[in-house]
């Protein structure tokens, strides 16, 4: 019995057929990446925002109840976000910070601190703009407390 011509050949991809198909992954990384980088840099302005006005809310809830008998606020710096208790951010108690942290790509400004009254839970009216470069979100306070966004 005499093998045929098509059994002596061996299996596999010559390596033109790998190059184009390596070629032609790049080709969709290349334009699927700068899509999914965007996603990723929107997720992180959306947890930040969503962070910032949580927080907020829990200082407000805070003074609210008037935990310690003191009011409470939140004190907002390059890395951290701080919800404190006192007067403000430089006469408060250290001992009773909660830190949290804050993604160093996301740009806040606004006030630097937001201090909540014991009761009634107003405070000054403000603006926060949280930014990625790309898409700006705003946080606003009333003077009675209200966070809208």
């Amino acid at each position: 019995h005499k093998p045929s011509a098509t059994s002596d050949k061996i299996g596999g991809f010559t390596l033109i057929e790998m190059v184009i198909v390596m070629g032609i992954a790049a080709i969709i990384f290349s334009i699927g990446l700068p899509v999914s980088w965007n996603f990723y840099l929107d997720y992180q302005l959306i947890y930040e925002q969503r962070t910032l006005n949580s927080l907020l809310g829990y200082a407000r809830n805070l003074s609210m109840v008037n935990v310690n008998e003191k009011p409470h606020g939140l004190y907002i710096d390059a890395t951290d976000f701080t919800v404190f208790e006192g007067d403000s951010y430089a006469m408060r108690d250290s001992a009773q910070d909660k830190d949290f942290a804050r993604s160093s790509a996301i740009t806040v400004t606004g006030p630097s601190e937001q201090i909540f009254a014991q009761l009634s839970g107003q405070t000054s009216s403000s603006t926060f703009s949280i930014t990625n470069g790309r898409v700006t979100f705003f946080t606003y306070i009333n003077s009675e407390g209200r966070i809208e966004w």
